[in-house]
């Protein structure tokens, strides 16, 4: 995988991942990683990033 393509993919969390395998829809409805986490005196590093799942984004519109 070259880096563009690391730049472009969304960071999705692990319960987004494997809910859009198939059989597996239900663990998608667990993500709570709706916002990001920055690191306490990291001056803009995040110790957790936000799931940017469609799904949330959309939610986050309406």
């Amino acid at each position: 995988m070259s880096t563009s393509e690391t730049a472009e993919a969304p960071t999705l969390s692990t319960e987004c991942t494997v809910g859009k395998m198939p059989g597996y829809g239900y663990v998608h409805d667990m993500c709570r990683q709706i916002e990001d986490v920055p690191m306490p005196h990291g001056r803009g590093i995040l110790l957790l990033a936000r799931c940017r799942c469609t799904c949330h984004t959309q939610a986050a519109d309406a």
